[in-house]
């Protein structure tokens, strides 16, 4: 009855004929399966843009003065206050994007949106004040 079971590493391993120990062959069959489930990963050229998702402007320049009170005020600790205004500046950066603007307000969220390290305290404050301070000359500017 035992000869009638095989586990399935052994029954691939024998299809592919793979030779070697039972953790090489384990191996070997995890990284082919890994390799072939990249060969069905969707190119660059073939994605959508869909990842890309672009709040309407109002929206996002809320979300933006929003998450830049929370840091001014401290509303919470200094990593939930860096996700919240990192997140809104993608936000306000990928709906400018979207809506083909060009301003002062744009060009921040770009700059805070393409950095690669975290923000400090100290400038997560800064780059608050001065965002809060582009809205309100934008909005006097209307």
């Amino acid at each position: 009855m035992a000869a009638c079971y095989q586990r399935p590493v052994v029954v691939a391993s024998h299809t592919l004929l793979i030779s070697g120990s039972g953790m090489h062959r384990s191996l070997l069959l995890l990284f082919l399966a890994g390799f072939q489930g990249l060969m069905f990963w969707p190119t660059p050229a073939l994605a959508s843009p869909a990842w890309k998702r672009a709040d309407p402007y109002p929206e996002a320049s809320a979300g933006a003065v929003k998450a830049a009170e929370a840091v001014i005020g401290e509303g919470g600790s200094e990593e939930c206050l860096r996700g919240k205004l990192s997140n809104a500046m993608v936000r306000l950066s990928n709906s400018c994007d979207a809506a083909g603007r060009s301003s002062s307000v744009c060009e921040l969220a770009n700059d805070i949106a393409g950095q690669e390290s975290e923000l400090s305290m100290g400038e997560m404050l800064s780059t608050s004040e001065t965002l809060l301070q582009m809205f309100g000359d934008e909005a006097v500017s209307r």
